[in-house]
């Protein structure tokens, strides 16, 4: 069962059909689960999938998952709290906390080896560059941080770590705190067809569209103003990454000519915002 979407009512919508299916032998469970703001919740752990969903289970052998669980006003949680809740399981599992500026906390759980193809809301903090590679069959990863900027040498990790990557979704307003000057030695995301940038500081824009290699890139989805200034900018690095994409998409109405993007991008493949 798959649903990245925030699942809001777990408890009394989502468990009950979980509890009915007692005949179940196998199980994969990759959910994010939000919980309500003033209703006293904690992250969901191993001591939860015993009692509310394995217990209801008597003929399940294998039990494969990725549970992300988001709090409002979260307090802190020691990690090895989480990681002892597991103890009495017969599999490996390992997880993952973290607290952003928004008030808000999560933290994901999930079994090993992972078997998920995507990862939401991953910051600086979370342990995406682990030796064992654990997370080296990802093909979707979204990237979120209020509280640092994502610098140059952690691109550099994600396109080692994640090898596979086919979309990559980012939003950060912080501006990078270190100064890379241009460079002939581009990273590279061979396999990137999807790149989605609306929520992001202007270095972003140039990291990946300036200063890395994007062969396979075919959709871009992008805010207005830093879609403007790559375009002033017209580096021939950034005109190639964009000479492939065949699906572009603005934060807001295209007001400037179209023209403007002629350079840049095929003919035809602006696609017209909703409000236009």
């Amino acid at each position: 069962m798959i649903s990245y979407r925030s699942i809001i009512d777990y408890e009394k919508l989502f468990l009950p059909v979980l509890q009915r299916l007692s005949n179940v032998e196998y199980l994969i469970l990759l959910l994010a689960i939000e919980f309500k703001r003033n209703t006293p919740k904690h992250f969901i752990d191993g001591f939860d999938l015993n009692k509310d969903i394995i217990s209801y289970m008597p003929h399940l052998c294998q039990f494969h998952f990725h549970i992300r669980s988001i709090l409002p006003n979260a307090s802190h949680v020691e990690i090895d709290r989480i990681r002892q809740s597991f103890i009495k399981q017969q599999q490996s599992v390992d997880c993952a906390i973290d607290y952003f500026n928004n008030d808000h906390g999560q933290c994901q759980i999930y079994s090993l080896p992972f078997i998920g193809t995507r990862l939401d809301f991953i910051s600086n903090r979370f342990p995406l560059f682990d030796t064992n590679k654990t997370f080296s069959m990802v093909t979707k990863l979204l990237l979120f941080d209020d509280i640092q900027p994502f610098e140059n040498d952690f691109f550099e990790r994600v396109s080692r770590a994640v090898p596979h990557l086919k979309t990559l979704d980012i939003i950060n307003e912080l501006e990078q705190q270190e100064n890379i000057e241009t460079t002939t030695n581009y990273l590279e995301f061979t396999h990137l067809t999807t790149l989605i940038l609306f929520d992001i500081h202007l270095d972003y824009a140039e990291q990946l569209l300036c200063r890395s290699h994007l062969p396979s890139l075919i959709e871009l989805a992008i805010n207005n103003n830093i879609l403007l200034k790559i375009i002033a900018q017209d580096q021939q690095q950034a005109k190639d990454n964009c000479s492939r994409v065949g699906t572009l998409r603005t934060s807001d109405p295209f007001y400037h000519s179209i023209d403007t993007l002629r350079n840049f991008f095929p003919q035809d493949s602006y696609v017209q915002h909703p409000k236009e």
